[in-house]
């Protein structure tokens, strides 16, 4: 499935929906009504609709727009679990759910109270009982919307990746050539979406392999430095990552321009093996500039160099996965 975090909407803090629902009610405009007492309780009907509607839609925004984490696959499932507590989550979507509920259901029965009244007096009382107890339940829910708007902030940096594609994710230290090499074998642009652990976002290129649509991901910021380096939160998204591959490049640099010592790149190549537990294609870039005496595929990204070679073993891996 491909998420659709993206699409996460802006949350409003209680004060901001009550005044949008309570002005919305005052726009309502009594129509004529040969008899008093119904023209004024039409109107305070209308207006009672007038703002459950209000308050109905702005809250089932959330209730749709925020992901339900039972349907979201292991990728992304998490990599929510790393940016929120998942039971204050649901907590606060519960607490919607409850205030959406609940003002459906005192505007039903506000409605039939309107309607059992032939007091001009009594409609007063009733409205402004009703007025109470509606900002009441919206209120309630303001720390649950303050903590839903604080998750919006991550969340939307979840990419919207396909994870029901063949996915290769490419690792390897900076300046090793991995998003060189995912533009050189992508068909088209690769993208840029953000991402919530890195400030350079997730490179996702696509290519089209023995009939077969797959996607080539790079992370910069993830997969580029031993794994004792990092944090728990970062070593927790790596985790994600593992139920988003499906195979495993990894980019060496052997002539060492990169910065970064041969002996150092295998070590990382070592640790992310154990780590993510994935298949793994080693290939040497930058044979334009020194290739070394091992098996390992050699390649240029830059000049497009035995490209097909790799291509090949990648196209191997999808033929068996498929």
């Amino acid at each position: 499935m491909e998420g659709t975090f993206s699409k996460i909407p802006a949350v409003l803090g209680s004060r901001e929906i009550l005044d949008k629902c309570f002005r919305r009610g005052k726009k309502v405009e009594m129509s004529f009504h040969p008899d008093r007492v119904a023209a004024v309780r039409n109107w305070d009907i209308a207006k009672l609709k007038v703002m459950e509607k209000c308050a109905k839609e702005t809250l089932e925004r959330y209730l749709k727009g925020f992901p339900d984490l039972r349907t979201l696959d292991r990728f992304h499932r998490e990599l929510v679990s790393v940016l929120v507590d998942e039971n204050s989550y649901r907590k606060a979507l519960g607490s919607v759910k409850w205030a959406r509920d609940s003002i459906l259901r005192i505007t039903t029965s506000t409605v039939k109270s309107l309607e059992r009244t032939r007091n001009i007096e009594d409609f007063s009382k009733i409205m402004n009982a009703y007025f109470g107890r509606f900002s009441s339940f919206v209120d309630q829910i303001n720390d649950d919307l303050s903590f839903l708007k604080e998750c919006r902030k991550s969340l939307v940096k979840i990419p919207d990746i396909d994870t029901e594609v063949f996915t290769v994710v490419i690792a390897g230290f900076p300046n090793v050539g991995k998003s060189e090499l995912v533009n050189a074998i992508s068909t088209g642009r690769p993208e840029v979406a953000p991402y919530p652990f890195t400030t350079k976002g997730i490179y996702v290129g696509h290519m089209g392999i023995a009939g077969e649509k797959i996607q080539i991901v790079d992370t910069p910021g993830l997969l580029d430095r031993r794994l004792e380096e990092r944090n728990k939160m970062e070593k927790q998204a790596i985790i994600a990552l593992k139920y988003l591959a499906d195979l495993v490049v990894f980019v060496l640099d052997p002539s060492e321009t990169c910065g970064y010592r041969l002996d150092m790149q295998l070590s990382l190549l070592n640790d992310i093996g154990k780590f993510l537990e994935k298949e793994i294609i080693v290939v040497e870039n930058k044979m334009d500039l020194y290739v070394s005496n091992s098996n390992n595929i050699k390649i240029s990204a830059k000049e497009r160099k035995n490209l097909d070679v790799l291509v090949k073993e990648i196209e191997k891996r999808v033929v068996r996965n498929g």
